[in-house]
């Protein structure tokens, strides 16, 4: 038997949810009894559907390729004897078509057979115009809820997708924020060992005013925090001269060190002075470039050297330096220079008492005040 195609209008026997897309529903029938096809057109002639009949299996296999069906009804019983057949392997196929089979010896075995090949129903033959219309109503149904789930699938997925790039971007945030308090935490590391290490320091001469004992007091914390080490402070003897104001000699021959710190106060005190940073020269072209010739003296040595300032004056260049051997760690840079402005700050302490206790200076004539 040729093919026999049948479009019913939608007409006012379905109702169709007011969210649901308007798209007709499309219906294949696959059976080689005429009278069947027949039926369901006109039982389904005021519904919104659209029906394609098939007798045949491969004639049904290029109604389904053109139109793609939402729900087929298939005989269990063709002539060429694929029915069940062709519906397993166009289930496995099409799973968002739904499916019917029809049957007019139903049996057991064939209502099981039909579960399995993923039928949703099983209707009787001959069939009934009700039973019909309300099974095509459950499917068409069924289809809109599947519709409005997948629709919300896609939505959820949409704002998964949203939500992975947000996470992904708070992540990074994140990651940016725990480098900053690592980097904070480090910092203020840093500062809090360096006032544990100052505290001592501070106790040591807070009350100390006679220059010559400062001295020796700094030089001699410095020797208990950074080990065996030559160390010196430089003072200043003019704008651009430092003179010496203190050493101790851990490594210099017995004969050598007054040569060595006048050549370090001449060489390099000064340019510390003048470059307002601490230096810390852990190489022989660094000491070459800082020291010029003289720098032989100091040849294989690690060399530390801090301007002690205050408000933007050079009080004194605390220098300390060994053998390459035992380098000086960072912590020691540290400690130098928080050193230095306390230094400064004690030095300064001890100028202004000192010029507070010297007398004034006789008044000249020129002042209109008698010399005594």
């Amino acid at each position: 038997m040729p093919r026999k195609k049948s479009v019913i209008s939608p007409g006012k026997g379905l109702s169709i949810p007011p969210d649901a897309p308007q798209k007709t529903f499309h219906i294949l029938v696959v059976d080689d009894d005429p009278r069947t096809c027949e039926l369901i057109s006109q039982a389904l002639a005021d519904q919104a559907v659209s029906v394609v009949c098939a007798d045949s299996v491969q004639d049904a296999t290029r109604c389904a390729a053109e139109n793609p069906p939402d729900l087929m009804l298939v005989g269990d019983e063709l002539e060429d004897g694929g029915g069940i057949a062709w519906a397993r392997e166009q289930h496995q196929q099409r799973r968002t078509a739904q499916m019917i089979v029809l049957s007019d010896r139903p049996t057991a075995r064939r209502a099981l057979a039909a579960l399995r090949i993923g039928a949703i129903d099983l209707l009787l033959k001959p069939l009934k115009a009700d039973e019909l219309t309300d099974r095509v109503r459950l499917a068409m149904h069924r289809q809109e809820s599947r519709q409005r789930i997948r629709r919300r699938i896609h939505r959820l997925q949409r704002v998964c997708r949203k939500l992975q790039r947000a996470h992904g971007e708070v992540t990074q945030q994140v990651d940016i924020l725990c480098s900053d308090l690592v980097a904070a935490y480090q910092e203020l590391a840093q500062q809090m060992q360096q006032v544990v290490q100052t505290r001592d320091y501070v106790s040591l001469v807070r009350h100390e005013l006679d220059l010559e004992q400062l001295l020796r007091k700094t030089l001699e914390y410095v020797l208990e925090k950074v080990g065996p080490t030559n160390a010196a402070i430089f003072l200043p003897a003019s704008i651009e001269e430092f003179s010496l104001g203190g050493y101790v000699n851990y490594d210099w021959a017995s004969e050598s060190p007054e040569l060595l710190l006048q050549l370090l106060a001449d060489g390099i005190a000064a340019k510390v002075a003048a470059a307002d940073r601490t230096i810390h020269l852990t190489e022989q072209a660094q000491l070459d470039e800082w020291l010029g010739d003289e720098c032989d003296y100091l040849d294989g040595c690690h060399l530390v050297a801090v301007p002690c300032r205050l408000e933007g004056e050079c009080l004194a260049v605390l220098m300390v330096f060994r053998d390459a051997a035992q380098p000086f760690s960072s912590t020691v840079v540290e400690l130098c220079q928080a050193l230095a402005p306390m230094l400064a700050e004690y030095l300064a302490k001890i100028i202004r008492i000192h010029h507070r206790h010297m007398p004034d200076p006789p008044a000249s004539e020129e002042d209109g005040e008698l010399s005594i």
